[in-house]
Order: structure tokens, then C-alpha cells, then sequence
């Protein structure tokens, strides 16, 4: 009798046990099987009122949140502090109202600075020569806005006088003024000369009417000037002789990178080229006398980055 019932009771646990773990299964199954579907519901479900689904907004989110929350723009140090906050800065603050988005100008102290940022794909907007263009185009994704309108020509000079230099090879191991590397002007005078031992020394002079001048006054040999400025200071050429004038380059361009997203761009090139775009930018547009600004295309700055092949950290 005590074994029977002993009996009974073990079945009633298995029974138990059983029906236990068959509940649980069940609840499972519902959890697993309605959760897809409630997902699948978001995803497909598409309401006529105008209203965005949870997934979609979920996907905007994300999206918003993976953009900056503020856009640095920068260019070359040619001046103080002082000087280039007044020119940037309102050209910042247009782009900031018109695109919704913040934009900061952030000035470099210095060139080693400027070109390590530019390495680094730290900057958002910039506003530089067609090598610096070419180079972030090329390895950083950056995509031309507007440009300056016409073209970069250098002449390469020396004194009417100087009988001794005939033509640019003559250049050779001696004094050139001009502005200091990376400028594209110096860049492309030492890429006439491909045996860096033979390559001009460079006499370091601020401003491209400085360079001229000196150059008259003894200081250099040759010198490097754009042909717009030549054409001013020596019309006629009766002080000097052309030894050498370089191919067209296009001229300097606001770029954007792969940050700023494709209609946020389109605003910042339609805002810089409205007649508004044009008085924000003039003290900038000073600097660069010329016409309004124009579009920039990718392929017209191909290959102006081989002026950089030899500049560290341009190599990638």
C-alpha cells in the first residue's frame, strides 16, 4: 500500500513537471512569434495621413545624431589672428543662418598646423589654392563648392639686366624670392627642377609686390609672381624678362567635406554665389580681386595636387 502510494506521487510530479514546462513553451512561442511581427508591422506600414512610422523615425534619429553638432571651417594663415577672424567670421556666421547648421571658423597659427588639420580630415569647409583642392578631393573625399573665378598663371622672372640667366635652367642653385613652400607658386618653380640638388634657393618675402621689388633691389636673382600681378608692376617689360609662365591653374575654391551632407552643401554654394553671398565675402574677395564666384567642378583641380608630392604628409 505505501509503495502504491509512493507511486502516485511520483506521477503527479512528472505530470506536473510536464505540464509546467509545457506552459512555459507556449508563453515562449507567443513572445518569439509576435515580436517579428510587430517589427515587421513598423517597417511595412506606410500611413496615408502624412504621419512617419516609429521606424523611420528611429532611423532620422540615428541619422541626426550622427551628424556634427557644428561644422569647422578654416583656410591658410596669411595673416593674424585679428585679421582673419574679420574676414571668415561673417562668412561663418551667413553660412550658419542660411544652412540652419553651426558653422565655426577656427584659425590656424600657423602652416604646420593648417596642413596637419588638413591631413587629420579636420576641417568640414575650406577655402584654399587648387593644390590644397585637388589633395582633400582626392584623399579625403572633399567636394568642390564655387571657385574663384579665371585662372592661376606664374611668371618666373629676373632683371632685364642680368645677362648671366638666359632661361630657367640658369636658376639653378641660385636665389629666387618668393613666398614660402607649400605656396603654389614656389611649389611649381621646384618642380621645373626635378634633381632637388639643383633646385633655386629660396629667398623668403611676404607679399607677391615685395617679391618684385626685392628682387629689383638685389636681394634674389629670379623671382615668382602671378602673371595678373606682373602685367601691373611691368607692363611693358622694361625691367624685367619672363623666363618661364606656367600652365593655368583654376583658382582657389571653398570645399566640403563628406560631413556636410549633400543638401546642406548645394545651400552653402547657392548662399556664397547670391548677391547676399557676395557682400558677406567681400573683404574676403578683396584679398582676390575677381568676379563673383562661380561653381567649382572635381575635374578641373585633377592632377594640381602633384605640386604636393613631395610635401610631408601629402603622400596619403
Amino acid at each position: 500500500m505505501q509503495a502504491t502510494t509512493r507511486w502516485k506521487a511520483i506521477v503527479r510530479t512528472l505530470l506536473f513537471s510536464l505540464a509546467f514546462f509545457c506552459a512555459a513553451a507556449v508563453q515562449a512561442g507567443d513572445t518569439a512569434g509576435t515580436a517579428p511581427l510587430a517589427l515587421a508591422d513598423n517597417v511595412s506600414y506606410h500611413p496615408t495621413d502624412g504621419s512617419v512610422s516609429s521606424a523611420n523615425k528611429a532611423q532620422k534619429d540615428v541619422a541626426n545624431l550622427s551628424q556634427p553638432a557644428e561644422y569647422l571651417f578654416s583656410s591658410p594663415p596669411r595673416g593674424n589672428n585679428a585679421m582673419e577672424t574679420a574676414i571668415f567670421q561673417p562668412v561663418a556666421d551667413y553660412l550658419s543662418r542660411v544652412t540652419g547648421k553651426k558653422f565655426v571658423y577656427k584659425y590656424s597659427d600657423n602652416w604646420l598646423a593648417y596642413q596637419s588639420n588638413m591631413q587629420k580630415d579636420t576641417y568640414d569647409l575650406v577655402f584654399d589654392g587648387p593644390h590644397f583642392v585637388s589633395w582633400r578631393i582626392s584623399h579625403r573625399g572633399h567636394e568642390p563648392l564655387v571657385k574663384i573665378p579665371g585662372d592661376f598663371i606664374f611668371v618666373f622672372l629676373v632683371r632685364k639686366d642680368n645677362n648671366n640667366i638666359q632661361e630657367l635652367s640658369n636658376l639653378a642653385g641660385r636665389t629666387v624670392c618668393g613666398h614660402a613652400p607649400p605656396n603654389q607658386g614656389t611649389l611649381r618653380l621646384y618642380n621645373m627642377f626635378t634633381n632637388p640638388a639643383r633646385q633655386p634657393q629660396l629667398v623668403e618675402v611676404q607679399g607677391w609686390r615685395n617679391i618684385y621689388r626685392e628682387m629689383l633691389a638685389g636681394k634674389c636673382i629670379g623671382s615668382v609672381v602671378p602673371l595678373k600681378i606682373y602685367k601691373e608692376l611691368d607692363p611693358e617689360g622694361k625691367d624685367t624678362k619672363v623666363l618661364y609662365v606656367t600652365k593655368a591653374a583654376p583658382g582657389q575654391a571653398f570645399t566640403a567635406s563628406k560631413r556636410i551632407p549633400p543638401e546642406i552643401r548645394a545651400k552653402i554654394a547657392d548662399a556664397l554665389m547670391s548677391a547676399e553671398g557676395q557682400a558677406v565675402t567681400a573683404k574676403l574677395r578683396q584679398r582676390y580681386p575677381s568676379q563673383p564666384y562661380i561653381r567649382a567642378t572635381k575635374k578641373e583641380y585633377s592632377g594640381e595636387d602633384e605640386l604636393l608630392k613631395d610635401s610631408f604628409g601629402f603622400d596619403s
